[in-house]
């Protein structure tokens, strides 16, 4: 048994081995200790299943039963306190956090979880639902009144607003439902892309609980949303689209609109030891300047590493802003002392929480353990060994304290219990109210109505400010045909919320080889300009990844890993793209890079060598002037080009070109007749029973006019089978077979499915059995392997004979998720001078292309999979 044997006295020393020294004073003499109360959780370093309590950032509606929520009088360390929640529950045990303060420093809002009730499905059991503290009153009430209106999410992560709405994240998912009732779904609130759990989008409501509505819109968590000074919505977005999987920080403004990435995508190397990091809770400090706890996710122990953040210069911990200067990296130590998010003992001790006081005392209330360690079964204070890291961790001893940066002392608020944590302490101080930004006042009346938004990208060839290609040699049309640009159009892509059990159950087999890619809709494809530029009106609301096509409608760019998402009437105005080896910052609007297509210095007649009848404005793009002058583009179910900028007086305008699924002979997506006139809601979806098989079934056979005689049987299915005309076994065509015949790798998906995507096994006939071919094999340096026994002598067979080790032979496949490009071994089979040219038609290979490209899923849509 562990014995504590050291005094108080012993917790309360200076720390050591430290950036500075750091003093424990009494109590202190100022009037923010005196005259303002403080609030905080206590809650038990153990779960119910005596389990260490961990904060759960990708489950964030995980019931930790025990927590209390209590008011202390001030912060000398023997005031008075009491639990503000006592008389709620009769004793029974319930959860609270993520404590706010409004400006004026009267209402306490944090998120509350009733107790767990007896007997009860885990999905009729109490949400997460916002409470709120008046300090004038001293009354407790929940903000939605309303209980059934209260239990339709889990809301959590509170903070005021300048106009005191109130911003927080929820499961309620309230505009995304409605987005998916438009697409003829049904309402749900989605999983997020790990599926474990439902997803938290940002929410605002009056201070009331009423008017909710639904701000962002992310496939996974959108999480602790705070007001910056400047009005804006600071937030932590897990950003876990495909193998993506981190927490960074986003800003946006209060009505959802200029979403943007701010800070961190390249930054999760920076914890202890370069430990990965996540950038979840931000703080804001008295100046008005940003810090963070950096926490790894699979970290035992609780403690964290404080950090201030040059949000204003940086978007990542090396890269600045452009014309800013970083002499330093971005994120430097919050307070001057040695803290870090491991978990070995370390003399300055253990960070869990902290709170910035609002007055400019530079002072924090901090959730602090002093460093303990275990020697010979006696808990002992670090400050007495010499490598107190050679001992393992003790339980931490977290309480409340003050520490002073300007004098350097720390102040016992309220001192630590054994097994007990004290965290998301708040001073009840009023501070500087944000400043007040209403709705976008750029806004387009129309496009809000009709649930639209603007995507205007300056040129998909602009790389960080970097040109890829030269963009005006691209725009002439006198130096570049439409043949010889390598990026013709882009297409955009939906994610298919995946719904909870209880609204549908979705099988493994339905999201095809690789789940990560979820579900995927076309939202629309729509013509790149000669000089990168896209203008188009896009659905709002809707998370959407890019993809730049070729001529085909083959995507030749990597996947689009990060969903983008534009609130209903905004224009997003980018500079172009980005590259996973390119760290300058990309969508920050502040911060980015100039465009390397700034359009012409004034207006002209014409781009260079260009159509006259399209004169350009100043600083306009090719799709701007397209837009000014003929109305905003709208996406399209197929490639259509037609050479608008060829100046016919100077050459022959391009030939124009149409790929349309409406040419299909077999069954075309579901929703193409909405792009017949388009509109927010149109979607296309492709499965593959659906849509993809019938390809390989389809009757390509081709007869002598007169005689009616079988010239050539082309019809995929006839040789890509294991059996022949007559019903014998035989390999197939190539050793792929492409029938509807349940697979042997995954009884629930078709042979031809499995035999495209994954690897398999080369086959062959032998007496009249389709089997798999073995071969003997071979070690390392090509020499045949026979089996040997336990001592590594040889196994000979009745004829005195080794016995050589058989194994299969692998036949890798011919297509792979990561997209028509990388499938070159199939597509390489229908272009001039392939085995197979002629065999498909131009819309049946750009369906296959599409169909790659969103990610090679078995089904689209989690309706459309068969019920058990």
């Amino acid at each position: 048994m562990i014995k504590h044997t050291f005094l108080l006295l012993a917790c309360l020393c200076v720390l050591v081995g430290c950036n500075a020294d750091i003093s424990v004073q009494d109590e202190p003499n100022d009037p923010v200790a005196q005259e303002y109360p403080l609030a905080f959780v206590a809650r038990p370093l153990l779960d119910q299943e005596g389990n260490p309590y961990q904060p759960n950032l990708v489950a964030p509606e995980t019931f930790n039963p025990g927590a209390q929520l209590f008011l202390k009088q001030n912060a000398f360390a023997q005031s008075a306190e009491r639990e503000l929640l006592a008389d709620l529950f009769a004793g029974a045990p319930y959860d609270v956090k993520d404590l706010a303060l409004s400006p004026d420093g009267d209402t306490l809002i944090f998120a509350l979880r009733p107790p767990e009730l007896e007997d009860v499905p885990e999905e009729l059991q109490p949400s997460w639902s916002l409470w709120r503290y008046s300090r004038s009153s001293n009354t407790v009430a929940p903000v939605i009144t309303d209980p059934l209106l209260a239990e339709q999410g889990h809301d959590i992560s509170p903070g005021f607003l300048a106009d005191g709405r109130i911003v927080f994240s929820s499961t309620r998912q309230q505009k995304a439902r409605q987005i998916l009732l438009d697409e003829f779904k049904p309402q749900y609130s989605g999983l997020h892309e790990d599926l474990q759990g439902p997803a938290f989008n940002l929410h605002v409501m009056n201070a009331d609980g009423s008017e909710i509505e639904q701000i962002s819109f992310n496939l996974s968590h959108d999480l602790y949303p705070v007001v910056l000074a400047d009005g804006h919505i600071l937030y932590s977005r897990w950003d876990n689209q495909s193998d993506r999987n981190m927490f960074n920080w986003y800003q946006m403004r209060p009505d959802g609109s200029a979403n943007q990435l701010v800070y961190g995508w390249h930054s999760h190397q920076t914890g202890a030891a370069n430990s990965q990091v996540d950038f979840a809770k931000p703080l804001v400090l008295a100046n008005d300047e940003v810090a963070t706890l950096l926490r790894s996710r699979n970290q035992q122990s609780l403690n964290a590493l404080p950090v201030q953040i040059a949000l204003a210069l940086a978007s990542d911990n090396e890269q600045p802003l452009y014309q800013e200067v970083l002499n330093l990296p971005a994120q430097a130590p919050l307070l001057p002392w040695s803290f870090d998010n491991s978990g070995r003992p370390e003399p300055a001790g253990l960070v869990q929480d902290i709170f910035a006081l609002k007055d400019g005392s530079e002072r924090f209330l901090v959730s602090w353990s002093p460093c303990r360690v275990v020697v010979d079964e006696v808990i002992t204070s670090c400050n007495q060994l010499d490598d107190p890291a050679a001992f393992p961790a003790a339980s931490p001893l977290y309480g409340l304290w003050l520490f002073d940066l300007i004098k350097q002392t720390q102040v016992p608020v309220k001192l630590g219990a054994e097994q007990q944590l004290l965290s998301d302490a708040v001073v009840l101080q009023q501070y500087t109210r944000p400043v007040f930004l209403p709705a976008n006042p750029d806004a387009d009346a129309e496009l809000v109505a009709n649930g639209e938004a603007i995507l205007d990208i300056r040129s998909v060839y602009d790389i960080g400010g970097e040109a890829v290609l030269p963009v005006a040699q691209l725009a002439d049309p006198m130096q570049t045909s439409a043949a010889e640009r390598p990026v013709r159009y882009m297409s955009l892509v939906r994610g298919v919320p995946i719904p909870p059990e209880e609204v549908r159950e979705v099988p493994n087999f339905a999201f095809g080889v690789n789940r990560r890619q979820l579900m995927r809709e076309l939202v629309g494809i729509v013509p790149v300009q000669p000089d990168g530029s896209v203008r188009v009106k896009v659905p709002a609301n809707v998370p959407l990844a890019l993809s730049l096509l070729n001529s085909d409608g083959q995507a030749v760019s990597p996947q689009h890993q990060q969903w983008i998402t534009l609130a209903a009437g905004e224009t997003l105005s980018c500079n172009g793209c980005h590259a996973a080896n390119n760290t300058r910052p990309h969508g920050r609007v502040s911060g980015e890079w100039p465009s390397i297509n700034p359009g012409p210095a004034s207006a002209t007649s014409a781009f260079p060598n260009a159509n006259p009848l399209l004169p350009p404005n100043a600083g306009e793009t090719m799709a701007q002037t397209i837009a000014r002058l003929l109305g905003e583009q709208t996406l399209s179910a197929g490639l259509k080009f037609e050479d608008i900028w060829t100046d016919p007086a100077l050459r022959q305008p391009d030939p124009s070109e149409q790929n349309l699924f409406a040419d299909l002979l077999t069954t075309a997506p579901v929703g193409l007749e909405c792009f017949d006139s388009w509109q927010a809601a149109c979607r296309l979806r492709i499965d593959y029973p659906t849509h993809i098989q019938p390809l390989w079934q389809l009757d390509r056979r081709q007869f002598d006019p007169i005689t009616s005689e079988l010239l050539r049987d082309n019809t995929c299915v006839s040789c890509h089978s294991r059996t022949d005309a007559a019903g014998n076994s035989t390999v197939p065509a190539a050793q792929l077979e492409l029938t509807n015949q349940a697979s042997d790798i995954q009884a629930e998906q078709f042979a031809s499915y499995r035999e495209l995507l994954s690897n398999d096994n080369e086959q062959e006939v032998i007496g009249g059995v389709l089997v798999d071919r073995l071969v003997q094999a071979v070690d390392g340096n090509g020499n045949p392997v026979f089996l040997r026994d336990a001592d590594g002598e040889l196994i000979l067979d009745e004829n005195g004979d080794p016995i050589p080790v058989m194994v299969t032979v692998t036949v890798a496949p011919s297509m792979r998720v990561a997209g028509s490009r990388a499938s070159s071994r199939f597509f390489q089979q229908f272009t001039p001078g392939g085995s197979h040219q002629g065999y498909l038609s131009s819309a049946e290979l750009r369906l296959l292309s599409h169909w790659l490209d969103m990610g090679a899923q078995y089904y689209n849509s989690p309706f459309a999979v068969e019920p058990d």
